[in-house]
């Protein structure tokens, strides 16, 4: 065989092996195992779950959904024993954990599941007050969910946090029994346990405008994006595509407005 067409033909072995990228049995991501609605929920809408399901058909790839306290989903990913996490949030540190999808230094919203917020919560006859910039007349710490991302702010805001509890209705009972002196929610979260429950709707308020909005993503493991990167892109691509459809519109505006009954 010729030298020239030896080496065109090596060339040629070399770029279809560098084009087939392997495919996975299946894609195995987690997520928190509390409610947060309407993402998840045991007894309602799911939208997460909806949004992903669809993703995965429009990519051609079965779903394995495992849902465990928040630190440990992190933890999985960031060891590479799970493929990624959904519903979470971008902070430049959490890059560590896996693979956002990126525009110049900060994840795309283009790319993201949604968008939602946090607000602060007290007691109803509380001082404590929240213009947006500062918190004032505060007494004791505020509440929070174990490994969220609004922990931060509010230790740069100058409060002092209890991160002790994951379950955002054991950090409402906290906040009944004055253990703590706030709570930060995710709002959607926070007015749906409101909402549902007299207990807490006669006693506890939402405060102030939104502490944060932020949009939320499904990131990869570092060695799932790494081995497929073509899969990867397709997905989060399929996410977009799924997130503007006219029926998913539909069942999030459906959905929050069953929350805000």
């Amino acid at each position: 065989m010729p030298r020239a067409r030896l080496i065109f033909l090596l060339l040629s072995l070399c770029a279809f092996g560098a084009a087939a990228e392997p495919r996975p049995a299946s894609l195995r991501l987690c997520t928190e195992d509390m409610d947060a609605p309407p993402w998840r929920s045991q007894n309602g809408p799911s939208l997460s779950l909806q949004m992903l399901k669809s993703a995965a058909q429009r990519s051609n790839i079965k779903l394995e959904i495992r849902e465990m306290a928040w630190v440990r989903c992190l933890n999985e990913v960031q060891n590479n024993q799970l493929d990624g996490v959904f519903e979470i949030s971008f902070k430049p540190e959490r890059l560590r954990i896996g693979v956002y999808p990126m525009k110049g230094d900060a994840a795309d919203p283009a790319m993201r599941m949604h968008l939602d917020s946090y607000s602060l919560y007290r007691l109803k006859g509380s001082p404590l007050e929240w213009d947006g910039q500062s918190l004032s007349h505060l007494e004791g710490a505020v509440g929070a969910q174990t490994g969220f991302s609004v922990i931060a702010q509010l230790q740069a805001l100058g409060a002092q946090v209890d991160d002790s509890s994951r379950n955002p209705e054991q950090n409402l009972n906290k906040l009944l029994a004055r253990r703590i002196g706030a709570l930060a929610l995710p709002t959607l979260t926070g007015d749906s346990l409101l909402a549902g429950n007299p207990a807490y709707r006669d006693r506890i308020e939402k405060v102030g405008p939104d502490l944060v909005a932020k949009p939320y993503y499904l990131i990869f493991s570092h060695r799932f994006a790494d081995g497929h990167p073509k899969l990867t892109r397709q997905f989060w691509e399929a996410i977009a595509q799924t997130r503007d459809t006219p029926e998913y519109r539909k069942a999030l505006q459906d959905a929050l407005r069953q929350l805000n009954r």
